[in-house]
């Protein structure tokens, strides 16, 4: 949902110039920006296309409103150029602790899946704590120029991550805490990447690209934060007890068969 620009109208001739731009996107090694004039209309688009081979985004958004109940209040996000991947990791601070903690996870879970950074291009606001991990990596470093924010294609990841993840905060039991929040990012993320096109396979989504087939048979999905009864073993429960809690559906359990994980009400876990 993001509001139209005023006084634009699309007309034959822009039309056109948006065919021959996406043209020289195929190309893969366009100009940085193709920009296309039509009357008083100026149409421009970042072409971000880079034929460097591990080539990955990464940025910060502002903090999430609320707190969870993790103590996690910000959304590292990674853009990964070459299977046209978003991968997000809930932070706690800014600080270079935590900063550094989320290079190393996304670095670690990239080498799992063969997919190796080479260059990292960030923000000018990367310090030095930051430079020196990707750098002890063996991992190019490349700092974007000031107030362009189209050169980092992580801004766009952020975006689209955004709009995913709103949408699915949207349609959460009403009385789901929204504390939880920080739980939901690995489904938002899993479902926003099947939607992904990968760059280096048309044929595959950017998740199959990084984790192979998914199948729903094994591991079914549900909507996030929908709300749920826990079925409790016999074993477990007192003789007339119910035979199910109360909790909150929070994502798949992807080492196990048709499970996933939730939040219990009574025991906070």
């Amino acid at each position: 949902m993001h509001k139209n620009c005023k006084g634009f109208r699309l007309t034959k001739g822009t039309a056109q110039a948006i065919k021959d731009a996406r043209l020289d996107l195929a190309d893969m090694n366009p100009p940085q920006q193709v920009c296309a004039a039509q009357e008083r209309n100026v149409v421009c688009y970042a072409a971000l296309a880079d034929t460097n081979k591990g080539t990955v985004y990464t940025d910060l958004p502002g903090p999430f409103p609320t707190r969870s109940i993790r103590n996690m209040q910000y959304i590292f996000v990674c853009y990964v150029y070459e299977v046209n991947a978003i991968l997000v990791r809930p932070m706690k601070s800014r600080s270079d602790a935590c900063m550094v903690a989320a290079y190393k996870d996304i670095y670690e879970y990239l080498k799992s899946v063969n997919q190796k950074p080479t260059l990292n291009v960030t923000d000018n606001e990367a310090s030095k704590a930051v430079q020196a991990y990707i750098k002890s990596k063996d991992v190019d470093w490349q700092l974007v120029e000031p107030d362009n924010h189209r050169v980092n294609a992580a801004e766009r990841a952020i975006q689209m991550f955004k709009n995913q993840f709103l949408a699915s905060l949207a349609t959460v039991d009403t009385q789901f805490p929204l504390q939880l929040w920080c739980y939901l990012l690995i489904q938002a993320e899993m479902t926003l990447n099947m939607l992904r096109i990968s760059r280096s396979d048309p044929s595959k989504s950017a998740y199959e690209a990084l984790e192979g087939k998914f199948d729903y048979n094994r591991t079914p999905l549900a909507p996030s934060g929908t709300k749920a009864l826990i079925y409790k073993a016999a074993a477990r429960r007192a003789s007339w007890a119910p035979h199910a809690v109360d909790g909150w559906y929070l994502g798949p359990a992807m080492k196990h068969y048709r499970y996933g994980h939730y939040f219990i009400t009574h025991t906070r876990a």
